[in-house]
């Protein structure tokens, strides 16, 4: 009977391990990543406030939210990160990163799904998780840019 409950436990670990996100009061792991410029983008200590989209409509809810805003709009020590890995990989090198390299914003592209696979979201949402030290503040998840934009307006306001 231990002997089953070990092996049933050994075949069960790896789907928990790969199941697991981050949720508020963790501290991510640093994330390294080029961009659609092939230029790198960090989360690091000083990143307070990450985007993550891992579906399409996720990153459509992003780019709608950031491209209207101007330098001085955007919430300072932001980091948009882009889990690109579903797509296919000719598109993405020869019609989505080109499409991208003309937006006014930097995106760190995940194109294997390794270092992004433990962010949060859900389906067809786009995350924002708040950071301090690269501890996990809030994590909150959009639907619309609309109400992503607002949620980063108050981000710009003197406290």
């Amino acid at each position: 009977m231990k002997t089953l409950l070990l092996c049933l436990s050994c075949l069960l670990t790896p789907m928990w391990a790969y199941a697991a996100s981050y949720v508020a009061g963790d501290a991510i792991n640093p994330i390294s990543l080029l961009d659609q410029n092939d230029q790198t983008i960090s989360v690091t200590d000083e990143t307070q406030v990450l985007l993550f989209s891992r579906s399409m409509k996720g990153g459509d809810v992003i780019k709608e939210a950031l491209t209207p805003l101007s330098t001085t709009q955007m919430p300072a020590r932001l980091v948009y990160v882009a889990d690109i890995s579903g797509m296919p990989s000719l598109i993405a090198k020869f019609v989505a990163v080109p499409q991208m390299q003309d937006l006014p914003f930097a995106i760190g592209l995940d194109r294997e799904g390794e270092i992004s696979r433990l962010l949060p979201d859900t389906k067809d949402m786009a995350t924002m998780i708040l950071l301090n030290q690269r501890n996990i503040l809030d994590i909150a998840y959009f639907d619309s840019s609309e109400a992503l934009g607002q949620a980063l307006a108050k981000l710009n306001q003197p406290q």
